[in-house]
């Protein structure tokens, strides 16, 4: 038997010095007793050549550990899923969903290769994240100005190539659609068009749409979000160069020099490129009319109520301060047919239901309350039916400069520069895409053309060989040919007051008007009308529905 030893005074001072240590409480008690069991716990000495395995191994898989999780963690930021956690990207992820894009993460486009890339990226966020837990974030959330996301060529040309968008011109491709006016019938209108390029048919060169990006174009935006151009220059391959300022950025029309030397100096200077037309290409809203045209189509809109359109656009149009105050007022088309037509909102009950039950959802596509944002929020610069698009340049107000002059020559602006004039009615006409006649390249044959023909049916004449009635109607039904341009320059007040506002529009954008004009002649019209024109109801002796 071994005899226990007296305590000698180390061992007493020692245990004086624990006895006048304050108790442990919580995790201070939890760690104190790990360190006094720790010395029993079996382990293999820390010095031997078992020991530094064991600790070696534990080391590396706690390191492997937290390697694949911080990897696996990093590759989730890059995702939709991620970005989309916080409320206020909402409007962006539900635009997401609906994108050709939808399968492409987000870093994709949003982030440029490497590691500096990854590093502002992150530090954006964290930024981002700054403004969310303060509540200093934007509603609605700009988007980003085209200098800060990365070069086309290593987002879009990775996957996209340009070689046969440019090649011959580029495709043709023949678009249609159908488009329900705000009248009480509802009625349909069909739209064909053909998209080609510029001069096809004829014998001299052919210019597509993309030729834009596949030429030295460089322009300087007003704004960050290019969404109005006060000048753009081409260099041709022969290093020619073509200069065009907007009427609106000039002092003296003689000496625009120093006006160019301004807009140039600003530091936009910036080279056309992809997004510059497809700047919504991966979170593109859907067009309010648009989308009401396609539930009339699918017939999840009923065409059965009167003025159905009218009424979904008036509602689905307005700015709410929720989702609920939207489907309050989305429900009171209810009321609206039960006070205006009693026996349509007996007998098609079922249709107003199922009609506002698809209102609701094309609502929540379109707009996002709480962000403030709707169908218009973020204009979409692909063609020009919801938003100036194409009219930022081609608006029949950039004047080439030559010598350091105006001159009368603009960027084309003629309807049918990219595509054939569009043809609108009951049903579809002709389109015609091969070379015009010489009489037709006259610019004031659309004046004087009736001075070849005996009646607006081309039937009998020569027009008939290219032309079909419908094809003529398209201008003869409208209140376009009420205007007299003989007294323009001198009465025009008068003639525009004669004819109304809506004439001017079907051929003039506002910029061409705010040459002259420094308020709006042109203000654009009800929303949703689908005609991508700004037009009012406003024609002399019009009815207006109730």
């Amino acid at each position: 038997m071994t005899s226990r030893s007296e305590p000698d005074e180390g061992d007493v001072a020692r245990a004086a010095h624990q006895a006048a240590q304050p108790a442990p409480v919580g995790l201070g008690r939890r760690l104190a007793r790990l360190r006094r069991h720790a010395p029993h716990i079996p382990h293999p000495p820390l010095r031997s050549r078992r020991g530094l395995f064991v600790l070696f191994t534990l080391v590396a898989g706690l390191g492997s550990l937290l390697t694949i999780g911080s990897v696996v963690a990093i590759q989730w930021t890059e995702t939709a899923a991620f970005c989309g956690q916080c409320h206020t990207m909402a409007p962006e992820l539900k635009a997401y969903e609906l994108s050709p894009h939808r399968e492409v993460a987000c870093v994709e486009c949003h982030t440029e290769p490497g590691v500096g890339g990854w590093v502002k990226a992150k530090l954006n966020g964290t930024r981002q994240l700054v403004q969310i837990v303060t509540g200093t974030f934007s509603t609605p959330i700009p988007p980003p100005d085209h200098s800060n996301l990365p070069p086309t060529s290593v987002t879009c040309l990775k996957c996209h190539d340009t070689a046969p968008l440019v090649a011959q011109g580029g495709p043709v491709k023949l678009v249609l659609h159908n488009q329900y006016n705000l009248d009480e019938d509802v009625t349909r209108d069909s739209i064909a068009l053909v998209l080609r390029p510029f001069g096809f048919g004829g014998s001299g060169d052919t210019r597509g749409v993309h030729w834009h990006i596949d030429s030295d174009v460089e322009y300087v935006p007003s704004d960050g979000r290019a969404q109005k151009i006060d000048y753009v220059s081409i260099t041709r391959e022969d290093g020619e160069q073509e200069e065009y300022i907007a009427s609106s950025a000039v002092t003296m029309s003689n000496a625009v020099g120093p006006d160019i030397e301004r807009l140039r100096d600003t530091g936009r200077l910036r080279r056309m490129d992809c997004i510059d037309c497809h700047n919504r290409v991966g979170h593109a809203i859907p067009d309010l009319g648009q989308a009401i045209d396609e539930g009339l189509d699918a017939g999840t809109v009923s065409r059965e109520l009167p003025y159905v359109k009218r009424e979904a656009t008036d509602r689905l149009a307005a700015e709410y301060a929720s989702e609920v105050d939207a489907d309050l007022a989305i429900e009171g088309l209810r009321a609206f047919y039960e006070q205006r037509y009693p026996l349509i909102a007996s007998d098609r009950s079922e249709a107003i239901d199922a009609t506002i039950a698809s209102l609701k959802t094309i609502y929540r596509l379109v707009a996002t309350p709480e962000m403030r944002v709707s169908a218009a929020t973020y204009p979409n610069n692909i063609g020009h039916q919801s938003a100036p698009g194409c009219f930022r340049c081609h608006d029949g107000a950039h004047y080439k400069v030559v010598a350091g002059a105006l001159t009368a020559a603009t960027i084309p602006s003629q309807c049918a520069t990219c595509h054939t004039f569009p043809q609108i009615g009951a049903i579809e006409s002709g389109v015609l895409i091969g070379e015009r006649p010489d009489t037709h390249n006259d610019r004031l044959w659309v004046f004087g053309h009736k001075t070849s023909v005996i009646s607006a049916d081309p039937t009998g004449q020569s027009c008939a060989a290219c032309h079909t009635r419908t094809y003529c109607e398209n201008c003869h039904a409208t209140s376009a040919v009420k205007v007299s341009h003989d007294s323009m320059v001198t009465g025009h007040a008068t003639v525009t007051r004669e004819a109304g506002a809506a004439s001017c529009a079907y051929c003039h954008q506002p910029a061409y008007c705010a040459q002259c004009h420094s308020n709006e002649v042109l203000p654009v019209g009800p929303a949703g009308n689908g005609l991508g024109i700004p037009v009012l109801d406003n024609e002399p002796g019009k009815e207006q529905p109730p």
